[in-house]
């Protein structure tokens, strides 16, 4: 008694060279129940009625269908192999075997997914969630993203031709980038760990440079911020030996420089500081496929002052960090309030404040810490907290040289960090 399994009646099916369609109606049985014979995935094995219809079909085979049979299913013919003929007949099953096969993974391709709308919308969205990242409440940016990541997720779950499985692969290390800064942003180190290993190991598989540098550079302000500057230096440095565009070298630059700053690296720091505006070596990208999203996933002139400013004022050279923490928060007010980020224009003021304080300009200092103070309770990020600490030990020590006014504004930091809760821990400082 023949047992039929589902590659045997496959084998049949190719060895009587008929479509699926011919090979169900000599079998007097429906299309769809021969398909889920021929499936490729979870293939179902013939019922007990198709179990005897599939017999007989054989035992009516000409010989040359049943060897042909034999040698599709990978069995030794029951008939005897030495017989004139028997040679040729093989090599024409052979020959028919390859056209099947070729038929099937033709099928198969055509079968697959077509999403090119979906990938262009979900490209648009992340592009829109990048840019209102700089502005926008956190929650309901961390919702969109979340939406995007569904989508992405379930769109990779389903079999997708191969330059669509790349594109949405790219746009999943995307999400992961903007979600590990959004984790960040709510308080979690731990899931914005995970959520920046996704980001790489996506890279990695669609060979992005470009998303390679965007993690690197993302890891090292995380690190920075977690007061780790010199794992900070050494992730940033990494990120510059991919090929990426002109924006994404610059963030990498500017995180190690004041990251080198903060590690007490000050001639490091200096010779990152001379190469912002160095062009890019020949054969450097002129734009990547990250920065173009915009919003945070770019890095514009203001950003650059602002931790230009940053990083002076971390080295002492207070009146380099005055006049460029001066030009980045006169650049974020009077920009566009889409691209003003609320938390580098704060931070910039308080390295503003450091600036004026070092020149012994009390006054200007409290002008600008004043203007932090006054923040609502959302756009305080908790950088400022640690800043605020900073600027106050700077002020408290110009007061105990006997400067009224220095004392003063260190006694209203003081009070205005133990009355208020820390904030949330963001990056996109």
């Amino acid at each position: 008694m023949e047992t039929w399994t589902a590659g045997r009646a496959a084998a049949l099916c190719a060895a009587m060279g008929c479509t699926l369609a011919e090979f169900a109606g000599y079998l007097g049985l429906s299309r769809s129940t021969v398909a889920k014979w021929n499936r490729t995935t979870n293939p179902r094995n013939p019922g007990r009625e198709a179990q005897d219809l599939l017999t007989v079909a054989l035992a009516k085979a000409s010989p040359s269908v049943r060897a042909r049979f034999h040698s599709y299913a990978g069995e030794v013919s029951q008939g005897r192999t030495d017989l004139p003929g028997t040679a040729e007949v093989n090599s024409r099953a052979q020959v028919a075997d390859a056209a099947a096969q070729a038929e099937q993974l033709a099928n198969d391709v055509a079968a697959l997914g077509s999403d090119a709308d979906l990938i262009d919308y979900q490209r648009s969205e992340l592009g829109r969630i990048a840019v209102a990242y700089v502005h926008a409440p956190l929650p309901a940016v961390f919702a969109d993203l979340r939406r995007v990541q569904n989508t992405l997720t379930q769109a990779l779950r389903t079999p997708q031709r191969p330059g669509q499985t790349h594109d949405l692969m790219f746009l999943a290390g995307v999400t992961s980038i903007l979600l590990a800064h959004a984790s960040q942003n709510l308080g979690d180190h731990g899931a914005a760990l995970k959520h920046l290993r996704a980001a790489s190991t996506l890279a990695t598989a669609v060979d992005s440079t470009a998303l390679r540098a965007w993690t690197c550079g993302s890891s090292a302000l995380f690190h920075e911020w977690s007061r780790q500057p010199a794992a900070a230096v050494t992730a940033a440095l990494k990120g510059l030996q991919y090929n990426s565009g002109p924006q994404t070298r610059r963030r990498l630059l500017a995180i190690a420089a004041r990251s080198a700053a903060r590690a007490q690296r000050p001639e490091m720091s200096q010779d990152l500081l001379a190469r912002l505006d160095e062009p890019p070596n020949r054969g450097f990208a002129s734009v990547d496929s990250v920065e173009d999203f915009g919003g945070l996933l770019s890095f514009p002139v203001t950003k650059k002052i602002y931790y230009v400013g940053g990083t002076y004022a971390l080295l002492g050279e207070y009146d380099e960090a005055e006049r460029s923490s001066a030009q980045a928060i006169r650049a974020y007010e009077q920009g566009l309030p889409q691209e003003r980020s609320y938390g580098d224009l704060a931070l910039a003021r308080l390295d503003h404040a450091r600036a004026c304080l070092g020149q012994d300009n009390v006054e200007g200092a409290v002008a600008s810490v004043a203007r932090v103070l006054d923040l609502p309770q959302e756009e305080q990020i908790s950088q400022l907290h640690g800043a605020m600490a900073s600027l106050r030990d700077q002020a408290r020590e110009l007061g105990d040289r006997r400067h009224r006014a220095a004392g003063e504004l260190a006694d209203r930091l003081t009070g205005h960090l133990s009355m208020r809760p820390r904030a949330l821990p963001s990056s996109c400082a």
